[in-house]
This record gives C-alpha cells, sequence and structure tokens, in this order.
C-alpha cells in the first residue's frame, strides 16, 4: 500500500505538467533538430521559416555581412542525411546608419511561386550599458531617444522561378497604414519591446496576407492580426483579435482550415512559448454575433526550446487528416544544429 501511494504521488506533478500543456487527445511531440549547413548567415538570429515547393526559406533579424549591414532570405534544400544545405542566397537590400543597418526580418509566407518577408515595423530604445555613466543610462528613457528605424518598414514579395531564382521583387510599407488606424496609431511610436507596434508573424492565404503582432496586446489580451491584399492594402486591410492569454504573436502558418500559432511572452527575458490554432475569425465576441460567427481558437501544447532559444517562427511541411509535421526555429541558440527542430502534432 504504501509502495501504490508513493508511486501515485511522484505521478500527480508529471500529469498535472502534461495537463497544463495538452488538452486530451491532441499531442504536440518534440522530434529530432535538423542539420544546417556551415555557411548559414546570422545563424544564432534566424527568426522566420517558410517553404516553397521543395525549399525551405529562412530568414534573421539581423543583418550580417558587410559592414553588417546585409539583409538575406536564405534558400535551402533537403540533404540525404535529413539535414538541409544552402541552395541559394537572396540579398534584400544592405542597410545604413541613417535608416537603420537591418530589416528585422520577424516573417516569412510563400504560396505559389511567390515568397513574403517582413520587417517588424517597430520603433526601438536602446538598451542599458551598465559600462556607462549612470545620467547617460537615465537619459536613454527620454522620448527623444527612441529610435525610428525605416529599413523596418518594408513588406516584400518576390517571384520565384521553379528552380529557386529571384524573377522580381515588389515592396510596401505598412507604416501609412499603422499611422492612421484608428487603434495602432497609438502605439506606433512607442518601442516594440514596450508594447509598442511589433510585428512577428505572417501567413498567407490565396490573396490574403495575415501579418501578426507580438505587440500591442490590448486590455483583456487581445491581440491584432492584420488581414491584407498586397496589391490594395490600404483598402482591404482589417484588424481581427485574437487571445493568447496574455501573450503575443511570434510566428504563424497556414493549414487547410485555419492557422497555426507561435505565442511567446512579450516582455524580453520571460521565454515561455505556447502554440495555438486559431480558425481565422475575430474572436471579439459581441450580443449581435451568433455562437458561429465567433472566432476558435485552442492551446495545443508548449514549446521548449533549446538554451538561450526563443521560439519564433513556425511551418507546416505536411498535413494529414490526424496530423500536422512542423518545423519551429528558434532565434538565440548558440548550436546552428539547435536552430530548427522538427514536430508532430496528433489532431
Amino acid at each position: 500500500m504504501f509502495i501504490l501511494k508513493t508511486f501515485f504521488v511522484s505521478l500527480v506533478p508529471a500529469i498535472c505538467i502534461l495537463l497544463s500543456h495538452t488538452t486530451f487527445g491532441q499531442k504536440l511531440q518534440p522530434l529530432e533538430f535538423i542539420k544546417l549547413p556551415a555557411d548559414i548567415i546570422a545563424a544564432e538570429d534566424v527568426s522566420a521559416i517558410t517553404k516553397i515547393n521543395s525549399l525551405l526559406v529562412i530568414g534573421s533579424d539581423e543583418a550580417g555581412g558587410e559592414n553588417e549591414s546585409e539583409n538575406y532570405i536564405q534558400l535551402l534544400t533537403k540533404h540525404a542525411d535529413e539535414g538541409y544545405v544552402l541552395h541559394s542566397n537572396i540579398l534584400l537590400f544592405k542597410g545604413n546608419e541613417e535608416d537603420g543597418k537591418e530589416m528585422d526580418i520577424e516573417g516569412l509566407a510563400a504560396v505559389g511561386n511567390q515568397i513574403y518577408v517582413v520587417g517588424s515595423h517597430s520603433s526601438k530604445r536602446n538598451k542599458i550599458n551598465k559600462d556607462k555613466k549612470y545620467e547617460q543610462n537615465r537619459k536613454k528613457f527620454h522620448a527623444n531617444k527612441i529610435a525610428d528605424e525605416k529599413n523596418r518598414d518594408w513588406l516584400y514579395r518576390l517571384t520565384i522561378d521553379t528552380h529557386g531564382k529571384e524573377v522580381s521583387r515588389d515592396k510596401i510599407t505598412l507604416q501609412n497604414i499603422i499611422k492612421n488606424d484608428p487603434v495602432l496609431k497609438a502605439f506606433r511610436n512607442i518601442p516594440g519591446k514596450e508594447n509598442g507596434v511589433d510585428i512577428e508573424g505572417l501567413s498567407v492565404k490565396g490573396e490574403w496576407l495575415y501579418i501578426g503582432f507580438r505587440t500591442p496586446v490590448f486590455r483583456e489580451n487581445y491581440v491584432p492580426v492584420m488581414k491584407l491584399k498586397f496589391d490594395d492594402p490600404e483598402n482591404t486591410y482589417e484588424l481581427l483579435y485574437i487571445n493568447l492569454n496574455g501573450q503575443g504573436i511570434r510566428g504563424m502558418t497556414s493549414v487547410s482550415d485555419g492557422f497555426l500559432i507561435v505565442a511567446g511572452s512579450v516582455a524580453a527575458g520571460l521565454n515561455s512559448f505556447q502554440l495555438y490554432y486559431w480558425d481565422g475569425r475575430d474572436v471579439i465576441p459581441g450580443k449581435d454575433r451568433v455562437a458561429g460567427e465567433i472566432g476558435k481558437i485552442r492551446l495545443l501544447g508548449g514549446i521548449h526550446p533549446p538554451k538561450n532559444g526563443k521560439a519564433e517562427g513556425i511551418i507546416t511541411i505536411w498535413e494529414k487528416s490526424d496530423l500536422y509535421n512542423l518545423i519551429i526555429v528558434y532565434d538565440g541558440v548558440k548550436s546552428k544544429n539547435k536552430v530548427m527542430q522538427r514536430f508532430h502534432f496528433t489532431k
């Protein structure tokens, strides 16, 4: 009897941990890490992933190359040993001191022969530096110390041929929408890490782009998703709202009946990440909305990155009636062989 009781008591914490991250009949299963080639640019800063045909596409939120000002996406092809090798690099642009050296690539999505790339569209404040004087550090909180780096404000559309070579490109900015939107304009000049505008997710369904925000997160934990058409953004956009229990969107990918969303902490340093399913509809209730009109969102499970890692991007590799096969990428990981991890989710 004593042995049985001891076994039951020891089992309870494990059961509680499992239930806190999954729901009955559903299971998020981490699988192997994926080998990456040595010639990945800014491997510690990979922040976005998508796929186009048989190629994976990754991007980093830090620039690399000459003067650390070159902003690339990289196309990878699968190798026989289940790893990937570099297929090609696409240089988006070279940054500068005036508008910022980095695009801060935070989202990638692809449909047909087109790849979309979005920057964070965020303002920033420099970090406190313990080697600086006290008054210098205090002044970093002044409003005039907030930097608006214009090179973060781009949304690209690249057309790719069957060999993975770039054929053409277009780019737009979302800043005109943000500064005139009745909701977002109040957050435009607030640093992204302080609940200002900060885009970190991107997905696509047909002609529609879905742009996910890490912040702002509003009262009662609502966070916006901007839906629009690339060719007519200002006339087609609308804000949809989802609820991630106080977290923001860190990555998203489309599935047959909606989206999978990586949710993560708004504040830096609080590295808690979860996977959610969302059906693509606004979740805000109203007495004039019937139950079938209100969007659905549910927690699928917890994501546990390797040391120093932050879950920043996700792509569905394939989908069956009862299973998703996923890849999640981690920003901040020291080893390039722990940047990308495969997952199964049993529906």
